[in-house]
């Protein structure tokens, strides 16, 4: 009987040893994990505010690209045109400053020009003006270029708003630039410019 007795106690100690290692090796797991967690809190918390960071740093510096990109043209009473010899290659007569009176929009050339045309050379400058009619004058563009030529356009925005759009390419780059009337002058700002390359193809039909 006390044999018996002795085995039943050997059994129930088995079982709690068992029980208290179970207990034991589960509590340090999950101490070790609670301790995992905790220390990658900081790092977790660290690398959301440097993101953060980052994110604020291209935001700023996209602001100050945007505000450096934006040009103020004002108002001049001498044309760039006035002075020295220059040929018409095209102008339009809208009210781009919106006062209600027409302006003239033009696009001069230094090359000369005969009866049958212009004379292109390999270069020539060029100047993109607004005349207000009331000897008021907006140099857009005054420009030297080298294998290459100015064009614009005059549009009306969806939003009511009038801009000139200039299209310049040259050999060596490419520019589009929107000038918007803006109280006493205009805004110039460059919606695209390339990176230095070499123009191997256009389909902009070159001035005849």
């Amino acid at each position: 009987m006390t044999v018996k007795r002795h085995r039943v106690l050997k059994i129930v100690l088995a079982i709690v040893l068992a029980a208290a290692f179970a207990a034991g090796g589960y509590y340090i797991g999950m101490r070790a994990q609670t301790e995992n967690v905790m220390s990658s809190l900081p790092r977790a918390v660290h690398d959301k505010e440097a993101e953060q960071d980052a994110d604020k740093a291209d935001e700023l510096q996209q602001a100050e690209a945007t505000e450096e990109a934006v040009v103020f043209v004002g108002k001049s009473n001498i044309s760039e045109a006035g002075s020295g010899e220059w040929t018409t290659v095209d102008s339009c007569n809208y009210d781009i400053t919106g006062d209600g009176v027409n302006d003239t929009i033009t696009l001069y050339t230094s090359a000369p020009s005969d009866d049958k045309g212009i004379l292109w050379e390999d270069s020539q400058d060029w100047i993109l003006e607004v005349s207000d009619g009331v000897a008021g004058y907006y140099t857009l563009e005054s420009a030297s270029i080298s294998n290459g030529s100015l064009y614009f356009s005059v549009m009306e925005m969806s939003d009511g708003r009038r801009a000139v759009v200039m299209y310049e390419y040259s050999g060596s780059q490419t520019a589009v630039k929107e000038y918007i009337f803006a109280k006493a002058g205009f805004n110039e700002t460059i919606a695209y410019r390339s990176e230095s390359s070499n123009l191997v193809h256009t389909s902009i039909p070159w001035y005849k």
